[in-house]
């Protein structure tokens, strides 16, 4: 049986990092600017996750580049 508790650290990164992946996907869907403001809730033990969550949810939701029909030719 585990204790009461124990899961709350990762319950907190887990939030942390849906919270992530929430502002870099409304980025990516043109709903929101890109924005490097830490949310006011992050304690400061928690700000260098969220800020490298961001950064790779970024680079996941970046739209593909792909070559246009006239460079092909």
């Amino acid at each position: 049986m585990t204790k009461l508790g124990e899961n709350i650290p990762h319950i907190i990164d887990a939030a942390v990092d849906f919270m992530a992946s929430s502002q870099a996907f409304r980025e990516y869907l043109k709903k929101l600017p890109p924005d490097n403001t830490i949310p006011p809730d992050l304690t400061d033990e928690h700000v260098p996750l969220y800020i490298r969550r961001l950064e790779y949810y970024r680079r996941l939701y970046r739209p593909k580049q792909t070559e246009s029909y006239w460079k092909k030719r």
